[in-house]
């Protein structure tokens, strides 16, 4: 394995010394840039999400929460702009909303556990109902609180006066309000509220007409007038969504031609949220291309006198008008007539046309000239774009207007404020990419450089060799003067072998 791994270093050396300096930098160039690539993506993959655990704590809660995570352990992070909220890491929020709850954390939070808490044998039955009271109240302002659009949520039961007298003057019953603080500007639906109004209801055995809910804008949200107005708002925003995906649609559409941030669009939509119901009545022939139909009953009547003289009885008027007279020629009369009913179908159709049919949409567009070719907006890039807009919506080419204008320009503001800490983060990770990069060629200079000193030690100790074996043949018997000319000779027509030989001799 080992003689595998030093087989496939040297040929990766062979083929990096073949390279001439062009490609190397291009290499190195390549190589760093993936590098930068790798560890921006793991940084913004790996980096931690944060959410809220709460909000709105006192600094006695802060405290002891905080107490709280540093010993379990849990990251956690506090806003700047927020001091009484605290963050934790997404996967760590359930585990650490279960350790601070089982604590009784924060204290806040009153809950029937604390009702039991600290209880003694001088408490007295009123003093439990209120804890109870309290406790119940918090369960129920926290599950409020659950609910999508609700923020923060306060409950206020006041329960029937138990009166000990028979006949009592006032009656009076367990009311309830509720503070809700809304997350957003999004009023609550009709549903949610009357589903607030039964789960408070239902917890304290109450009429559900007996809840009040009143919003931090101060809006009473319970009653007819207000459920109409609800009612209306809900509308409205149907409305505005409408409106906005019909601008974000056609401008999308639109900027494929004229360019990022070169359309503006606005819309109007009509709204018919009337409920109509329509009944028809109509009358059709069970066979088809008879218009008579069938016969359900026949009436016929004849009428025939065979004598000319009986008509009528002498000194009595006459009890039948329509007897026939008889002529003076004696001949008689005689009458008949039919009278025939048809039997036709019945269809009854009731139409009920839905809430909420769209009547009307005028779009207005506005295009920058500065993109248009030679500035000039004509009547055929008109006709064109509400042909385009008519065939991606469906609406009609008389309820569109479109004009070019010069955009003002303005500078771009930033889309998003950075975060301290993510700026902190950025920094931190570009320091230490550039101190890799950095300990990454002073190892590879320094390996090159022990390879290029290795070489010369090599070629230096066989030259050595050759010195040594060159010295040896000097004849060492011979008269000092004979051996330092020997020495200066070989010296001047040796120069660099003498100096590297005296080297070898000074390190050993």
């Amino acid at each position: 394995m080992g003689e595998a791994i030093q087989q496939v270093k040297n040929q990766l050396d062979e083929y990096w010394q073949s390279l001439d300096k062009d490609k190397k930098k291009k290499i190195v160039i390549i190589g760093i840039i993936a590098l930068l690539s790798i560890i921006v993506l793991t940084i913004l993959l790996t980096r931690t999400k944060y959410e809220v655990l709460y909000r709105n704590l006192s600094l006695e809660d802060m405290g002891d929460v905080k107490s709280k995570l540093d010993e379990l352990g849990i990251e956690y992070k506090i806003p700047d702009d927020d001091p009484t909220t605290i963050l934790v890491p997404k996967d760590m929020k359930n585990i650490a909303k279960i350790e601070l709850a089982s604590e009784g954390l924060p204290q806040s939070g009153y809950s029937f556990l604390d009702a039991f808490k600290d209880s003694s044998w001088t408490m007295t039955d009123y003093d439990k109902k209120e804890r109870m009271k309290l406790a119940l109240q918090s369960e129920l302002a926290s599950t409020i609180a659950e609910i999508d659009g609700i923020e923060k949520a306060t409950v206020y039961i006041k329960e029937k006066d138990e009166s000990g007298f028979v006949l009592n003057e006032y009656e009076n019953e367990t009311t309830a309000s509720v503070f809700i603080e809304k997350s957003g500007r999004r009023p609550l639906s009709a549903q949610t509220i009357e589903a607030i109004k039964n789960l408070v209801a239902s917890s304290v055995n109450m009429n559900p007409e007996k809840v009040q809910i009143i919003d931090n804008e101060g809006n009473l949200l319970t009653g007819d007038q207000s459920e109409s107005e609800i009612l209306m708002t809900e509308q409205f925003l149907i409305r505005s969504s409408l409106e906005s995906r019909i601008n974000e649609s056609i401008k999308k559409f639109l900027e494929n031609i004229f360019g990022p941030g070169n359309v503006d669009v606005r819309s109007s939509v009509n709204i018919n949220f009337d409920s109509e119901k329509t009944t028809v009545v109509e009358f059709q022939p069970p066979i088809e291309g008879n218009e008579e139909g069938l016969i359900r009953s026949i009436e016929e009547v004849e009428e025939h006198i065979s004598e000319a003289g009986a008509v009528g009885v002498p000194g009595v008027e006459e009890n039948i008008q329509d007897y026939v007279i008889a002529e003076e020629d004696g001949e008689n009369y005689s009458r008949r007539s039919s009278i025939i009913n048809y039997e036709l179908n019945e269809i009854n159709q009731e139409i009920l046309r839905a809430p909420g049919q769209v009547e009307d949409i005028t779009v207005a567009v506005l295009i920058n000239r500065q993109v248009l070719l030679d500035e000039e907006f004509n009547e055929d890039i008109r006709t064109d774009i509400e042909n385009l807009i008519y065939a991606a919506t469906g609406l009609d080419t008389r309820q569109v207007e479109v004009i070019a204008r010069d955009f003002a320009l303005t500078d771009t503001p930033d889309l998003m404020p950075i975060d301290a800490d993510e700026n902190l983060y950025r920094y931190i990770a570009l320091g230490i990419l550039v101190i890799l990069i950095i300990i990454a060629i002073i190892i590879y200079r320094r390996r090159k450089i022990e390879k290029e000193q290795f070489e010369e030690l090599q070629q230096r100790m066989a030259e050595e060799r050759a010195i040594t074996e060159e010295v040896e043949d000097l004849d060492l018997e011979i008269e000092k003067p004979r051996l330092k000319y020997q020495i200066d000779n070989f010296v001047d027509k040796n120069p660099e072998l003498a100096a590297q030989l005296i080297r070898a001799w000074l390190n050993e």
